[in-house]
């Protein structure tokens, strides 16, 4: 160690300058710094669910519809609200991207006079409003969905076109160019808009993610840096570990940018995951070097020995991070796959830089400089904690026990849920006007069942649409969250009403006399409203709408289960469920398993590891202890308060595992250390005077980190919040008192044997 220090010392400012070149180089990448949203990156290259998403687009336009909802007290059917429907409606015909707009005011009504059918708009202006109100509460075509049934709520439907609709920029433009005629039309009209739907939340996942890479990322470094700051109330306090923090985060997300990748709401906290990385080394191997400077050894003489203590269990630490969070490099699912890789090389930089331009900044130090005792917590002379333990051991691992065995029941109530709109704060745009239309007006959450009736023209066949007909019926029965569906169905139910008002059934017995009504029906339409989105060129397949209300995902994937075995199992036809809703709900579904699995495979690669470095087969779970129980315990808590696994708490429990093991690792590598040597009273007092201050300080810097999380408006970021700091902080907890207490237990145990 002597030698390697000897040539640190001999090229350190090459070592500074040139490492810093490197990053600063690297980090002109980042002006290419570019967030998505997409569906698509949360799937393989070679999915069928995006495969047969993208056939449901080019056959039916698409499902990218913003949705505009307001209310007005004294009822829609009022000038001013139908002037406002009005003037909205015409505004927003006019956005770039924009395909159709349906509301009350172009809603093609259908009524007939004489032998003549009549399809015209619903609302001019200038109408008797009373009539039109009257004649709207008892349309089934647009109650609970363009006007509910008090008649105080509308909605407008904005599409757009299927060729762009998919692609976030485009949907980010609108989505603000929406929000701008809306609060225009507010301060004009008084009322209060809300506005929701897919594009929009693919939307807004973007414009958050750059909002908390605006946020979190600073507010994270300025923690840190004031955290560090009042610990060692030094410059090089601060110093030490921020290069290393802010060079590995830099180098990371460089070599992102470069490889083409960009950030989501999942990858945007790479930054603030690195941070905990990075800063477990610097800060174990700076408090090793003031430990040895204060005893008045020179400044090489004191980073020798701080070395020679840490090298080895900094290198387990970062192996065991690097390769645990290799696990997710092996997803299927980019963004999860990407925050492993970071994540991995991120361990290894750290590492490097630690034990690089560490040093080197250290020996630019003359021997004069005198290193200050940390301020905030210093156990660098702790004596009688190891004889406290040792007395009261049976007592600490009882308590534990119980607490861990109580607790640990509540895993059999979790379950793994959320929702995509549950993703976002209650005061965020998409998930306060979803909320709103799911009160007022109709379900938020639309699904679309794709019917395939077996052959062309077949839609058309009246045993098909009464088919579908008792469908819509049992499914409202299986499934009380359903709350408006609609096809070409019922406008052929509506054309047999008005032209043929004296028929025993409410669908043609004839497939010509459907084909006669439909043919009628869509000639009398304008122009951009054409029948394409509710069947396809060759008629055989028919696109159902349902909407629904706000449930888990696992509901959700309840249904379309259901749907798809009702066709097969008793129907000769078949059925699919489409939507950017049912792809949201399989990802989510499909991402938090996947993590789930990289975190069963991280504590297999964790326990491997672990024995293979103390070589200690008898004593591994005693190692796997400190960094199981504090996610066990956290589990336990959220099955009891009824709280769900979202992706933002499943990759909490990778990082936990990933970062926990650290403390336990620098423990048990001083224990051994000492044990040889010392009594276990004496080897848990140097344990704590060599590594207490790290893993303590180290514990709570990564706290305030993951606490900024806290005030993202991206409920899975809240939820790693508030799981990450509950756990990491038990995690320190168990390595201090519970580990330690086993420990005498073990070395009494042994003693009483000879």
């Amino acid at each position: 160690m002597r030698k390697y220090v000897e040539y640190i010392d001999k090229f350190k400012y090459f070592i500074i300058i040139g490492i810093t070149l490197v990053v600063a180089l690297l980090s002109l990448s980042l002006k290419d710094l570019a967030f998505e949203g997409s569906y698509k990156i949360w799937f393989d290259k070679d999915s069928k669910i995006i495969k047969d998403y993208e056939a449901f687009r080019s056959r039916f336009s698409g499902d990218d519809t913003f949705i505009v909802a307001f209310k007005d007290d004294n009822g829609i059917f009022t000038q001013k609200a139908v002037q406002t429907i009005l003037r909205l409606t015409d505004a927003f015909k006019k956005i770039e991207g924009v395909r159709k707009v349906e509301s009350l005011s172009n809603y093609q009504y259908i009524s007939s006079e004489g032998d003549d059918i009549i399809v015209e708009d619903f609302l001019y202006g200038d109408e008797n409003l009373t009539q039109k109100k009257k004649l709207a509460l008892k349309d089934n075509l647009i109650l609970d969905q363009l006007i509910s049934k008090d008649g105080k709520t509308t909605m407008i439907a904005v599409s757009l076109s299927e060729r762009i609709g998919s692609d976030e920029t485009v949907n980010i433009a609108v989505f603000e160019k929406l929000q701008a005629l809306l609060k225009e039309e507010s301060q004009r009209s008084g009322y209060r808009f809300y506005l929701t739907g897919i594009p929009a939340v693919t939307a807004s996942l973007v414009t958050i993610s750059q909002g908390d890479a605006m946020v979190l990322m600073p507010l994270a470094v300025v923690t840190v840096v004031v955290f560090l700051f009042l610990i060692f109330r030094s410059v090089l306090g601060v110093l030490i570990p921020s290069v290393v923090i802010v060079y590995t985060f830099l180098i990371v997300l460089s070599i992102q940018m470069l490889l083409g990748y960009k950030l989501n709401n999942f990858t945007v906290n790479i930054p603030s995951f690195i941070t905990a990385i990075a800063i477990a080394d610097a800060m174990h191997l700076y408090l090793a070097w003031i430990y040895y400077k204060i005893q008045g050894k020179t400044t090489k003489e004191a980073l020798v020995k701080a070395l020679q203590s840490n090298i080895v269990p900094m290198a387990l630490t970062s192996f065991t991070t690097a390769v645990g969070f290799a696990t997710l490099g092996f997803s299927a699912i980019e963004p999860v796959a990407t925050l492993g890789i970071a994540i991995t090389s991120g361990a290894v930089l750290a590492f490097g830089l630690s034990v690089t331009i560490v040093p080197a900044i250290l020996l630019t130090l003359r021997d004069e400089y005198k290193a200050a005792p940390v301020r905030i917590l210093n156990l660098s002379d702790i004596k009688g904690y190891g004889a406290f333990i040792a007395h009261n051991d049976k007592k600490i691992v009882f308590g534990f026990l119980v607490l861990i065995v109580s607790v640990s029941l509540g895993l059999f109530k979790l379950e793994v849920d959320s929702n995509s709109i549950k993703y976002f704060a209650k005061d965020t745009v998409v998930r306060s006007g979803a909320e709103f239309v799911e009160k007022n007006l109709t379900g938020s959450m639309r699904y679309e069942i794709i019917v395939d009736s077996q052959k062309n023209e077949g839609v058309k066949d009246p045993k098909f649409l009464e088919t579908v007909e008792r469908f819509e019926n049992a499914l409202k029965m299986r499934f009380v969250h359903v709350r408006f569906s609609t096809s070409l169905k019922d406008i052929v139910v509506r054309m047999q009403k008005v032209l043929n008002p004296d028929a025993n059934s409410s669908i043609p017995k004839e497939k010509k006399l459907v084909a006669q009504y439909l043919l009628l029906y869509s000639m009398s339409l304008p122009q951009g409203m054409e029948l394409n989105d509710k069947i396809d060129t060759k008629e055989r397949y028919l696109r159902l709408s349902v909407n629904t209300n706000i449930v888990d995902t696992s509901k959700d994937l309840e249904m379309i289960e259901w749907i798809k075995n009702y066709f097969t199992s008793k129907t000769p036809y078949k059925a699919d469920v489409q939507g950017q809703t049912t792809i949201f709900a399989y990802m989510q579904s499909s991402v938090t398993k996947t993590l789930i699995l990289s975190i069963a495979m991280t504590l297999a690669i964790v326990a491997l590891t672990m024995l293979l470095i103390f070589k200690n087969f008898k004593m591994l779970w005693l190692f796997l202890i400190p960094n199981i129980a504090p996610i066990v315990i956290v589990g336990g808590v959220m099955g009891f308060l009824g709280i769900s696994v979202d992706i933002g708490i499943a990759i909490s429990a990778a990082v936990i595992l990933g970062i926990a093991v650290d403390d336990t690792i620098h423990f048990f590598s001083k224990y051994f250390e000492s044990i040889k040597i010392r009594s276990f009273e004496e080897s848990i007092d140097y344990v704590l005077s060599h590594s207490g201050n790290a893993m303590i300080l180290t514990t709570f810097v990564l706290s305030l980190t993951f606490a900024v999380f806290g005030v993202s408006s991206f409920v899975p970021n809240v939820n790693f919040a508030i799981v990450t700091v509950s756990a990491l902080n038990i995690a320190l907890l168990f390595d201090l008192v519970l580990v330690p207490a086993l420990l005498s237990l073990l070395v009494k145990n042994k003693r009483r044997k000879k």
